[in-house]
């Protein structure tokens, strides 16, 4: 369970700290580009750091200066938690870089039960090296920006367990595997989703024709070369029942529907994750779906004690379902760093529990308050 997050240097996080409720459920909430997204990407190469070397997990970012506060030497981003309500342990993990020499260093750390910090240096590291219950906490975290073209794509999958990829990619194999191996689940989808979008009757998977690219190589001459070959599969497609009409494919279907479903095949899938990281959570979806959909989160928690789900969004009406203490604000100072704090440390917080909703009392004092009287760098 995570309980602390902090990022140092990390973009335009020149010194953030996050510290989570036991709600388990958290909103991020600021203006374009005060580093809402910045939060979920760090917290997403830590988890991958649990089970993949750092050549693997940066591999199109060999060069830390993108992704570090612009003139900075050093990076880190360190979260901490515990795992087990009985038997309790306390962990930290950490990632970090250091330039010396024209040379990026990257260095995987980590503590458990406050115990001596142990660290590993170089590319071909990563936190799987830790102990028990470091990679067992956080590998398991899924970061999501669904894209709903992606999501109402006809797919092929070979794996043993189709899942939904970052932008959507797979939703059909997943969900014909949630019908199949776990079809309680699957009904339980459906009721969700009626609840959010009332008009769907019946979600349905059937065949179809998918393109899949496949890396060939072939030998001239001693030497092997590598091309692209396109071969026609026979994968799958969503298709919805709707009031408006059966067996309509998904492309014909809403956006906010497909995101809808894309997010609730994740969170039901029976092999569920600890750690959910949403981008832009309230896309396409009407003020009333967005209330029942976070009423759906809090369902969905409460039959999982190991699951948080951590997004950002833009909506009061999705900000309204949750109180002060679960709320995020990020804004930036005017040297264009990013300031958070939770919108129970807003001073007046006391007196708008008693008069405002919280996504009235957001949308009225803004993000403002949260640079007041910072000193800008």
């Amino acid at each position: 369970m995570l309980e602390h997050v902090v990022l140092h240097n990390f973009k335009s996080h020149k010194s953030t700290k996050l510290s989570f409720d036991s709600s388990r459920l958290y909103a991020l909430v600021g203006k374009n580009s005060a580093g809402k997204t910045s939060v979920l990407q760090a917290l997403h190469y830590l988890s991958r750091l649990a089970s993949s070397p750092f050549k693997n997990v940066f591999q199109y970012e060999r060069s830390p200066q993108f992704i570090t506060t612009i003139g900075e030497k050093d990076m880190s981003v360190t979260a901490s938690g515990f795992w087990g309500y009985t038997n309790r342990q306390d962990w930290e993990a950490s990632y970090s870089w250091k330039q010396e020499n024209n040379l990026w260093n990257p260095t995987a750390s980590w503590k458990i039960n406050n115990g001596h910090e142990n660290s590993l240096e170089g590319w071909e590291k990563s936190l799987s090296q830790s102990p028990h219950p470091i990679p067992i906490s956080l590998r398991h975290t899924v970061h999501l920006k669904l894209v709903a073209s992606n999501l109402a794509k006809p797919t092929y999958s070979d794996e043993l367990t189709p899942r939904v990829e970052f932008d959507g990619s797979g939703l059909a194999p997943t969900l014909d595997f949630l019908r199949d191996e776990a079809p309680d689940k699957f009904q339980e989808l459906q009721e969700m989703l009626r609840r959010i979008v009332p008009g769907v009757r019946e979600v349905g998977i059937r065949r179809a024709k998918v393109a899949v690219n496949r890396q060939r190589s072939i030998e001239v001459n001693g030497k092997f070369i590598s091309y692209e070959e396109t071969q026609e599969m026979t994968g799958q497609e969503v298709v919805l029942d709707m009031n408006t009409g059966e067996r309509i494919p998904a492309h014909a279907i809403s956006e906010g529907t497909m995101l809808t479903l894309g997010l609730l095949a994740v969170l039901m899938n029976p092999t569920q994750p600890n750690l959910v990281l949403l981008d832009d959570v309230e896309q396409g979806l009407h003020p009333k779906a967005q209330r029942e959909l976070m009423t759906v989160f809090k369902e969905i928690i409460q039959s999982n004690k190991n699951l948080q789900i951590l997004f950002s969004t833009h909506s009061p009406y999705i900000v309204d379902e949750l109180v002060p203490s679960q709320v995020y604000i990020l804004n930036n100072t005017n040297s264009g760093f990013t300031i958070a704090k939770r919108l129970d440390e807003h001073p007046d917080v006391e007196w708008a529990k008693q008069t405002l909703t919280t996504g009235e009392f957001w949308d009225a004092e803004g993000e403002d308050w949260v640079v007041a009287g910072e000193v800008s760098d």
